[in-house]
């Protein structure tokens, strides 16, 4: 199964071709419009299989899939916090779809990993986060920003490998190149689409042993499209 997360920037209705052509079987996109207030009826019909949360219409987290790939909506209050869409796909495995985005005035950088932290210890007890789970998204978290945005970090990393989920990313590049958290050579995000400011904010969490593939994709592809890229996993 091929999955994509995608921060899109907003606008997804005019940019989901584009990442079509990657024929994914799962697409979990952040900054999307909701397709029921859509117009396009090309969005409406890409999107008939589907979750989306969010307050405003416009800028939202979703999980779009093929027809053919069975999405249930599992029943977890997510207690005020955003963005998060739990799933079962094809009563096989458990999928977290992750849009951190604090509903607080005055956002410090540092809380954005708490919202995850937070959902975790919420719903660690009801059976969802498992070793056979996988979490993927827009984290807005990079252990580069140090203080207590790098210990919020690796406070999610360590609640995490509870249930046996790691980082796929430095998985498998510390195998490759020995990186470690903090020292990604391939960014995720572009502040303002800017080259020289680039971060490691996207991730998945998942068991080591379920990764078959991983792609960060180049940002002279997609940066006339978004200030992130996507990242393309397969399992």
């Amino acid at each position: 199964m091929r999955i994509i997360s995608w921060n899109a920037n907003g606008k997804f209705r005019e940019k989901f071709p584009f990442i079509l052509n990657e024929d994914a079987d799962i697409y979990v996109i952040q900054e999307c419009e909701n397709p029921e207030i859509s117009n396009s009826d090309e969005y409406i019909e890409f999107a008939s299989n589907y979750y989306w949360v969010g307050e405003n219409q416009y800028y939202g987290l979703g999980i779009f899939a093929k027809n053919n790939v069975k999405l249930e909506l599992m029943d977890l209050d997510a207690k005020g916090l955003r963005y998060f869409i739990p799933v079962n796909v094809n009563d096989d495995f458990n999928l977290l779809g992750v849009w951190t985005n604090p509903d607080m005035d005055g956002t410090k950088t540092s809380y954005y990993p708490k919202e995850i932290t937070k959902y975790y210890e919420e719903h660690k007890d009801s059976g969802f986060f498992n070793e056979d789970m996988i979490i993927c998204g827009d984290f807005n978290c990079d252990v580069r920003l140090k203080g207590s945005h790098a210990k919020n970090v690796c406070e999610v990393i360590e609640k995490l490998s509870e249930c046996g989920l790691v980082d796929i990313y430095i998985y498998i590049y510390h195998q490759l190149t020995g990186e470690k958290e903090g020292e990604e050579t391939k960014p995720t995000f572009y502040m303002y689409r800017h080259l020289d400011k680039p971060y490691h904010v996207d991730y998945i969490f998942m068991s080591s042993d379920k990764i078959k593939d991983l792609e960060i994709c180049d940002a002279d592809k997609w940066l006339h499209l978004s200030d992130h890229v996507p990242l393309i996993f397969e399992i």
